[in-house]
């Protein structure tokens, strides 16, 4: 049996900073180019990464938008670990991969609907 995962963090911020750094990792996408696009400096985005201040909302929803997602997105905090976990990953994937994790998503759910089919 696994160790349970870590407890969230608590204040919207920290789940923006390590939503942030989650797809940052998973897309390779620099933090040079979402200073750029957030029209912020690099030192800037580092220190707010590292804690040392937080971001207004506007700035997290352009921060979100460079990944192509919503603030929604970035701020949302499932109460389930398993499902936080799955959509971290799901939301750190690039489009193809999401597509491709939707139909494999889609394939399963439609054999365990058949007749017969257990449940576990």
């Amino acid at each position: 049996m696994s160790p349970p995962p870590p407890s969230p963090p608590s204040r919207l911020d920290e789940i923006a900073r390590k939503r942030i750094q989650s797809w940052i990792a998973a897309t390779g996408v620099s933090q040079a180019e979402i200073s750029r696009r957030v029209d912020r400096t690099g030192a800037w985005l580092s220190r707010y990464l590292r804690g040392e201040f937080d971001a207004d909302l506007e700035t997290l929803q352009r921060i979100a938008r460079v990944f192509g997602h919503s603030l929604a997105a970035l701020l949302d905090v499932p109460t389930d670990p398993v499902e936080e976990e799955v959509l971290s990953l799901f939301r750190a994937c690039p489009q193809d991969a999401r597509e491709a994790v939707l139909h494999m998503l889609r394939v399963i759910t439609r054999r365990l609907r058949k007749p017969g089919r257990s449940r576990e």
